[in-house]
């Protein structure tokens, strides 16, 4: 069992209390989630599971993980594991074979800058196949609405100027480098949406979302906001290997979660959605001390070092305008120190790493 503390289920019933209109929305229906072990789906399964009445296949290539997070699921009826590679047609559609879905929240998805620089491949594949094969599930089977997990990566790197990202926006991204197999894999993905509901009339509605943190945290994480909150839970000192003066727009996994759900029942065919923080950019050293101070402990600067990893992203300045995901009538619950918080406590409570 992983995160199934009261403190934890009480957060929850904030959530479903709070979004209830969501929640009766999707009562009866069937939500596959791929990645479902994963920060983002982990936390969106336990909500549909505490809200109940909503039927969970839960997608994970990951046997230990699945086993690790949803144990305590095992023999619910509204609860369905499947061990899948989504980049496997015939492995897909035989879950499709079996049961009657309603949505599909494609979550699965390389999101460390490790695996970027090391596993390439995978990192585009699990994009731009594992979609494909899902996008001709949802048009062979009747799928009411797909929703694929972009990202924040996909505007690539701004203009001077450039305050907030709407979704309209577009940056610059080098196609010929290693770590372009990140933005780029989730610009084909969804420019592969658009093609199905245009050729084939798949409905979707899509999400870019920006820095999520929350204690469904996965430790292999090698992106910073993930390594600050393993740093506090540990009780260590935070070091920051640059000044720490970039600007990113971050969001509780919680707030993801619910966004996610709003944009799934809500939103409007073919559109994209970016989720975060309602309260805007936060400068990464600000994240930093939040995280730090959860434990009592500090940032410490080390401008020592030069990070010049391969996967690690160039880009300093990435906030999201979110006015168009609160026109749905969404609006974040709980801001980066909150946050930050939450997680440590929450992390700690369970002697997590």
């Amino acid at each position: 069992m992983y995160i199934k503390s009261p403190l934890y289920k009480s957060e929850l019933d904030e959530y479903i209390s709070v979004f209830a209109d969501v929640f009766d929305k999707l009562a009866g229906s069937a939500v596959m989630i791929t990645g479902a072990a994963g920060l983002i789906g982990n936390y969106i399964t336990d909500l549909l599971m505490q809200a109940g009445k909503i039927k969970v296949i839960a997608l994970d290539r990951n046997k230990e993980r699945v086993d690790a997070r949803f144990s305590d699921y095992y023999g619910n009826d509204n609860f369905v594991p499947v061990i899948c590679d989504v980049n496997d047609a015939s492995a897909v559609n035989d879950i499709f074979d079996k049961e009657k879905i309603t949505y599909v929240i494609h979550a699965a998805s390389s999101t460390s800058p490790h695996v970027y620089a090391n596993n390439p491949v995978d990192t585009i594949c699990t994009n731009v196949i594992a979609t494909h094969n899902l996008l001709e599930a949802c048009k062979n089977y009747g799928v009411k609405r797909f929703m694929f997990c972009s990202s924040v990566e996909a505007y690539g790197i701004g203009s001077d100027g450039t305050e907030y990202f709407d979704e309209l926006y577009s940056g610059y991204v080098d196609c010929n480098t290693v770590r372009a197999c990140y933005p780029s894999g989730k610009r084909a993905s969804e420019s592969m949406c658009n093609a199905y509901l245009s050729e084939y009339g798949v409905d979707f509605a899509n999400v870019r979302i920006g820095r999520i943190y929350g204690p469904t945290v996965i430790p292999e994480d090698t992106k910073a906001p993930t390594q600050f909150i393993c740093n506090a839970v540990r009780n260590e000192d935070i070091v920051l290997k640059s000044p720490g003066t970039q600007v990113f727009s971050f969001g509780y996994v919680g707030d993801c979660a619910s966004a996610m759900l709003k944009v799934l029942t809500d939103g409007i065919t073919g559109n994209v959605y970016n989720i975060a923080d309602s309260e805007g950019g936060v400068m990464l050293k600000d994240f930093a001390e939040a995280a730090a101070g959860a434990s009592g402990k500090k940032v410490v600067f080390d401008l020592s070092a030069e990070l010049a990893k391969e996967g690690y992203s160039k880009v300093t300045r990435a906030v999201l305008s979110v006015k168009k995901l609160e026109s749905l009538g969404w609006k974040s619950l709980h801001n980066y120190k909150d946050g930050t918080d939450r997680t440590v406590n929450y992390l700690k409570e369970l002697n997590a790493f």
